[in-house]
């Protein structure tokens, strides 16, 4: 190895226990290279640091090292991730998506690198996430109208792409079995959490949340010494009598957010579409070279994949929070930006330099990122009649229909603290199909508002609400 190399490796980004020296030995014996040149950290992300090798013949080689200690790696979770990226590139189902050829992997700690890694082929084109302007906009929000227009485009064709029926009838994510056959396992989550399964149907999957969260309950909440489950400043306030409450609204509201059989078509889910993992067409907005970063793939009713790329998500706190609009604080569902309503009345806001900074630049961005999400839906179902020849008239409006079982799946996902966080939501979403569904004898589409402005819980009369304030206030004294 060159003096030069050696002083390139030491000056990397990488984790304290990875030896990059035995990462490039380790790539030039077994893919049978030439002297290693270079190598370089290509980009980096919370589960792991990518670096570019590149070999005395021209060739190039992208090693993804996994960045967690042993830990906290889920090697189940890494093994999914790499058994996709096959069932994509192998499948036949996928022809427009390209993903990179795979040569070499390993999920333990005691190889010579030392951490996980998966040696594959580099993928040369333009991350359009990258892009700035002059107004400080990045990536979508920097680029010109037409251009944010072809790009919308070409990833709701990426979105339909994905969107073709698996031959798989479970809801998990995919793996290998001992004879090497594709699978559905364990549902994964994009930071590697085992949800269980794989499940026979949605309402199965949030079933078994429910009976986790009770079965922790049982566990953890029966030697507590006062009514407050909370055991960390990160954990939001809760009582057992709150939980109990939540929980029974949430089962009673299952059968209403299973979707008729027009959006159960399981299909592949890519949990981080985004402009930083699609590498587009050195010249061309209307071509993807390739698609990255497949950690957290599930195989889901087409209804729970019709979540937005990730440049499309606004929310209710950026550019800043505006009076009467409530911020529901979702992770997978965008905040609908519209209009300013009063921009006189933000808060002001300094820069590095101390200059007001004019944060309508900002809010206007973010209402463009709305109209474009109507792009993208429309798009969207064109591209999956000329693709599939689909005539369906509800999947047609699949990211309008989307919002309300997005919503719902993302609570019933994310454990008590989730319910606690979204326990607003859950409460109005229950009162207004109560009454609004009492003579319906079947499941309907359920669609509603962005966010709830007002609430039906002011008609309902709950004389335990002084019990609740009294032990509010005893809660606040003991602090």
């Amino acid at each position: 190895m060159s003096k030069d190399l050696q002083e390139s490796i030491s000056a990397l980004r990488k984790s304290k226990w990875v030896n990059l020296s035995a990462l490039v030995d380790f790539a030039t014996t077994r893919l049978s290279k030439p002297a290693c040149q270079s190598i370089e950290l290509l980009g980096y992300g919370t589960y792991n640091n990518v670096y570019k090798l590149v070999f005395a013949d021209g060739s190039e080689i992208a090693a993804s090292l996994a960045r967690h200690d042993e830990e906290d790696f889920n090697p189940q979770a890494k093994l999914s991730e790499i058994a996709t990226m096959q069932f994509v590139r192998t499948s036949g189902l996928y022809p427009d998506i390209v993903i990179p050829q795979l040569h070499a992997w390993d999920v333990t700690f005691t190889n010579p690198v030392g951490a996980p890694y998966v040696l594959m082929d580099v993928i040369c084109g333009r991350n359009l996430n990258r892009l700035n302007n002059a107004a400080k906009l990045w990536g979508l929000d920097a680029m010109s109208e037409v251009q944010q227009l072809a790009v919308t485009k070409t990833l709701a064709k990426l979105q339909s792409a994905l969107s073709a029926p698996v031959p798989f009838d479970k809801i998990g994510s995919i793996t290998l079995d001992d004879e090497g056959k594709f699978v559905v396992g364990p549902l994964l989550t994009i930071s590697q959490d085992n949800l269980g399964g794989p499940y026979q149907s949605i309402a199965d999957l949030w079933k078994a949340r429910l009976e986790h969260e009770i079965l922790h309950a049982l566990k953890e909440w029966c030697r507590l010494e006062s009514d407050q489950l909370s055991r960390s400043l990160e954990e939001p306030k809760c009582t057992p009598q709150k939980f109990s409450e939540l929980f029974q609204l949430l089962s009673s509201l299952i059968p209403h957010f299973v979707p008729s059989s027009s959006y159960l078509p399981l299909t592949l889910h890519h949990p981080d579409l985004a402009l930083r993992n699609v590498i587009f067409h050195p010249t061309d907005d209307t071509k993807i070279v390739g698609l990255l970063d497949w950690g957290g793939a599930q195989i889901l009713p087409l209804m729970f994949t019709a979540q937005f790329p990730a440049d499309y998500i606004s929310t209710a706190d950026d550019p800043c929070e505006r009076e009467g609009i409530p911020d529901e604080d979702w992770r997978t569902i965008p905040h609908d930006w519209t209009s300013f309503y009063d921009s006189s009345k933000w808060i002001e806001c300094q820069g590095a330099n101390n200059e007001t900074v004019d944060q309508t630049i900002r809010g206007s961005a973010m209402i463009k990122q709305y109209y474009l999400r109507q792009h993208f839906g429309v798009c969207y179902a064109q591209e999956n009649h000329d693709r599939y020849g689909d005539y369906n008239l509800g999947r047609a409006m699949l990211f309008a229909h989307a919002l309300y079982y997005l919503k719902f799946h993302e609570i019933m996902k994310s454990g008590w603290a989730g319910w606690v966080n979204h326990a607003k939501w859950i409460r109005e979403t229950y009162w207004r199909i109560n009454a609004g569904k009492q003579d319906l004898r079947g499941p309907a589409l359920i669609v509603g508002p962005n966010v709830y402005r007002s609430s039906m819980e002011t008609l309902i009369c709950d004389l335990g609400i002084f019990e609740q304030q009294s032990s509010e206030n005893d809660q606040d004294v003991e602090e």
